[in-house]
């Protein structure tokens, strides 16, 4: 049982269901921008910022450096509002590995793979002033998220009464999640990408940009990322050269599929 402080209400997660014996299986999935945009984190903590145990017929996945929809092959753009270039990625390859996964945990009972989202007790589900370890130069990153806040709405205005604890991933020294399912650009990445891009000066900068996240790709050569200040590994230093590349997407491939998150006809063909 939960209990909120600031409704005075009682409850628990799948509650009526449970009292019933009639909880279905349940798959939920996010895309990364969600736990920015959209107080996804609230899934895993209770009203007090304390982490919660989801139920044993619930998966939950945090799609790691996605936005909260892209359209397949597209490209990174620039907007004038948003004050980063997008994030083109979609989120389709996963997704179609977990939907098998689903059919797969009705159908026969197999089990879907653990569940891949931030948690505060693995240190993966932070407040915003410890998500990012150090300053990448051109990602920018001023601590924005979507607050959640409980308001008195007989009231006109209506009147706050007050917020519950919201928490966003942690990044890596990439400026990538750390934790969620990583598709294979995010696991074996050429870029940065992020589940989060801010307004651009002079379009309200003190939000978010809606719905998009961000692409800031890494430096060809180490000489290139030392003249540019920027402290992530290029992409020589990652892979060498393009077959190194190829190696550690194959790689990374056979990782996804046996790990269930990446189905055979949605791998690297030998590239």
């Amino acid at each position: 049982m939960l209990d909120d402080q600031l409704s005075g209400r009682r409850d628990g997660l799948l509650l009526r269901c449970q009292l019933s014996n009639s909880c279905p299986l349940v798959m939920q999935t996010d895309s990364e921008h969600e736990w920015w945009a959209s107080r996804a984190s609230l899934l895993v903590t209770d009203t007090h910022g304390t982490p919660i145990d989801l139920p044993a017929n619930v998966r939950a996945y945090m799609l790691t450096g996605t936005t909260h929809f892209e359209t397949p092959g597209g490209s990174s753009r620039h907007i004038a509002a948003a004050a980063e270039p997008t994030n083109p990625l979609h989120n389709g390859p996963t997704m179609r590995a977990l939907f098998v996964d689903m059919e797969q945990w009705i159908g026969e009972g197999r089990l879907p793979p653990s569940m891949r989202v931030p948690m505060r007790s693995q240190g993966t589900l932070v407040s915003a002033s410890e998500a990012l370890p150090q300053p990448i130069p051109g990602l920018f990153y001023t601590r924005i998220y979507t607050p959640a806040a409980f308001s008195d709405q007989s009231a006109l205005p209506p009147r706050e009464i007050g917020r519950y604890p919201v928490f966003v991933p942690r990044l890596d020294t990439d400026g990538i999640a750390i934790a969620g399912v990583h598709q294979l650009s995010v696991l074996v990445p050429r870029a940065t990408y992020t589940g989060w891009n801010p307004r651009a000066p002079g379009f309200g900068q003190t939000a978010l940009f809606p719905l998009q996240g961000t692409m800031l790709p890494f430096a060809a050569t180490e000489a290139e990322r030392h003249a540019n200040g920027d402290p992530r590994r290029s992409i020589a230093e990652r892979y060498g050269d393009d077959a190194g590349y190829r190696r550690a997407l194959e790689e990374g491939a056979a990782r996804l599929m046996a790990e269930r998150l990446l189905l055979k006809h949605d791998a690297p063909a030998g590239r």
